[in-house]
Parts: C-alpha cells; sequence; structure tokens
C-alpha cells in the first residue's frame, strides 16, 4: 500500500477481473488507473517472445481505486501485482525505461512520458498508422497510442542521420522535420517535439559526442578481427587485455558502453552475448559497420543524459532492437547525474553479460573510468 493521493495522471484505466469459482460464484472486479509500472528486467526480456502475444509480470505502483466489487479504501494508493499478464498484443516496441524495460505503450502510461524514438520505430509507426488509425492485422502494443495526445520526440532520428555518419546541423535539422512530419501523418493526436528549442539540444549533443564518435569508430575497427570469432577460453585473458589496451590506445574510457560491450562479447561463451551482435563484429569491420554499433550504444548514452538531466521527468527510449535493449537492461543502470557537465551513472551487470571471473574485472574496469 502507498500514501494517499490523487488519481495518477494516466492515459489509461484498468480492470481487474476474479474468474468465479465454487466458492464465489459472483466474482470480483476492480477497475483502476496508474501512471507507473515497475520496469521488468533482463531476465524478462531474454524469455519473452516479444513477436507472439506476450505474457509478463507485471506491477502497478500507486494504483488508485476508481471502483471495486470489494471493500476496499478508495483514498488510499496501492500496489497490484499481475504475475503472469496474459495480454493479446505483441511487443514489437520495446520502451527502455529507468530500472528496465516495458512494452511500450505500458512505458508511456503517464501523460507527460516523452518517448524517444528511434529510426526503426519511426519506420514502424509510419507502416501501422494512417490519421491515426492502425492498419496492421495484428495486435501490438504500439498500436494503443492510436488516438493518445502522446509526447513523441524524433530527436534520434535526426541524430543517426541517413548517411552512415553523424550529420551536419543542415541535414540534422532536414531529419527532424522529415520525421516530425511523418509521425503527425501517422498519428495527428499526438505532440511531435520538434521545436527550435529540441534542434539547439540534439545539435549540441552531436557536437559533444563527435570528437568520441571517431574514436570509439577507430577502437571497433582495430578489435574487430580478433572478436569477430567466438573466443575460446583459452584466449578469453588475452583477449580481454588486447581490448582494454586499444581502448586506452584510442583514448575510450574502459567505463564507456562500447568497449564494455567488446568486453562481453568475450565473456560470454560462444558469441552468445546480445552485445556481439550489436557491435556486429566481423574481420572486414569497416567504418560503416562501426557507425551503425556506435549509433545504437549513442542512443543508450544519450538516454543517461537525460535521466541525468531530468530526473524527475518519466522518459522512455523506444527501441525495436532487442539486443539493444538486452544490453541496457543488462547493465543495471542507475544513479543518473551530471559530473563536471558529463552525465554519469552507476552500473552493475547482471551475471548473463558478465559470467565467472569477468564480472570482477568488468566492475574494476568501470573503476577506472567514468
Amino acid at each position: 500500500m502507498c500514501d494517499s493521493g490523487t488519481i495518477p495522471d494516466s492515459i489509461a484505466t484498468f480492470r481487474y477481473c476474479k474468474i468465479p469459482d465454487e466458492d464465489d460464484r459472483s466474482g470480483s472486479v476492480i477497475d483502476f488507473t496508474c501512471s507507473t509500472i515497475r520496469p521488468l528486467d533482463y531476465e524478462a526480456l531474454s524469455q519473452a517472445a516479444l513477436h507472439k502475444p506476450i505474457t509478463i509480470p507485471i506491477e502497478w505502483e500507486g494504483a488508485k481505486i476508481l471502483a471495486s466489487t470489494e471493500a476496499i479504501n478508495s483514498e488510499e494508493l496501492y500496489n497490484i501485482k499481475a504475475s503472469p499478464l496474459q495480454t493479446r498484443f505483441t511487443a514489437s516496441a520495446i520502451g527502455l525505461v529507468r530500472g528496465g524495460w516495458l512494452p511500450s505503450w505500458l512505458g508511456a502510461l503517464h501523460r507527460r512520458t516523452v518517448i524517444v524514438l528511434d529510426r526503426n520505430i519511426v519506420s514502424k509507426i509510419c507502416g501501422r498508422f494512417r490519421r491515426g488509425e492502425a492498419v496492421q492485422q495484428e495486435e501490438d502494443f504500439l498500436d494503443l497510442f492510436a488516438g493518445q495526445a502522446v509526447r513523441i520526440n524524433p530527436m534520434l532520428f535526426a541524430m543517426e542521420g541517413n548517411a552512415r555518419g553523424l550529420p551536419t546541423p543542415t541535414l540534422a535539422y532536414a531529419q527532424l522535420l522529415e520525421a516530425a512530419k511523418k509521425l503527425k501523418a501517422a498519428l495527428p493526436a499526438a505532440e511531435i517535439m520538434a521545436s527550435a528549442e529540441s534542434l539547439r539540444g540534439m545539435l549540441g549533443l552531436i557536437d559533444d559526442y563527435r570528437a568520441g564518435f571517431a574514436r570509439k569508430s577507430r577502437f571497433l575497427m582495430q578489435i574487430a578481427p580478433s572478436l569477430a570469432a567466438p573466443v575460446s577460453r583459452k584466449l578469453m585473458q588475452a583477449r580481454w587485455a588486447e581490448v582494454l589496451a586499444a581502448a586506452s590506445e584510442c583514448g575510450v574510457p574502459l567505463g564507456s558502453f562500447v568497449v564494455l560491450a567488446s568486453l562481453s562479447t568475450i565473456a560470454v561463451p560462444n558469441g552468445q552475448s546480445p552485445a556481439k551482435t550489436l557491435l556486429n563484429l566481423k574481420p572486414s569491420y569497416s567504418a560503416g559497420n562501426a557507425y551503425n554499433a556506435l549509433a545504437d550504444l549513442l542512443a543508450l548514452e544519450m538516454l543517461v543524459h537525460v535521466f541525468a538531466l531530468f530526473p524527475q521527468a518519466p522518459i522512455q527510449l523506444c527501441t525495436a532492437d532487442k539486443d539493444l535493449a538486452l544490453f541496457w537492461t543488462g547493465m543495471r543502470a542507475s544513479n543518473f547525474k551530471i559530473i563536471g557537465g558529463s552525465a554519469s551513472c552507476t552500473l552493475a551487470p547482471v551475471e548473463q553479460l558478465f559470467p565467472g571471473w569477468t564480472l570482477d574485472e568488468c566492475l574494476s574496469s568501470m573503476k577506472k573510468s567514468t
């Protein structure tokens, strides 16, 4: 039970129905609203079949009772748990939030939630909706955005660009306008955040990342040939040392996402780390390959940045990339702060990304670099 309060600022009302049984033929019904759902973790995402009607554990936090057949105090706020919750929806869009992930719509229940879309989700939305109506046959959590005044920020669409490199200010502006136009046509009720202020903030982030982006690109091209094939246990420590040496040589912080993702590809046997697919390491690794990987990791760096700048704001990064989402949930980022003008966070990787001795080595590496 939570403290009493006003009705949460939610975009949805839920209904709990108890199936009647021999002892209670009437069953019970509870209508409630809630703006917060406890984020799901790495294990839930790794087991979820997102292309099928999804079944997941869900806990509504601070729910307000609107009506009930039970004797429940409607002046209190409650935590309501459903484990597991069976839905009829697929979850092609994964919402990355503080503390984990949720299917897109469930991660945006608060009316003030800002939904930051990557390029693949912009394409999905434009393909699924016509003037606010869903046109796909299969039901997906994305469809629940139809007719909702959701707040959408297309900055990642513009920051990723379409030229396999960080965009110039002119290109970024053109991309931002293109995304805004497409999204407004698909979801007319949505608030598309593409103002001059949004553009200035986006261009500032691009400038901040440009020098580091080039160093990280050199780093990935340097280590890719050695990590393209699964690393044997015999070579793990040698490859680990090579990655750290390459990061130092290229001026890439040891605790950065790109270095930690590279180390995870070594740590997990048989190339099974989601980081391996995320980085797409191969013998003939090009600058274009490095850009594609870094554009995904840039989205996570941006997420850390906005979480640090706006600690109370409900924000979701929406992606269709399950490997990217697994890496985010597996790193268990928390304690977002701005220190010396730069964003930082605390990471506590799950063992699935850094099994055995590598977890201690990973934590040691993060302590050497913020």
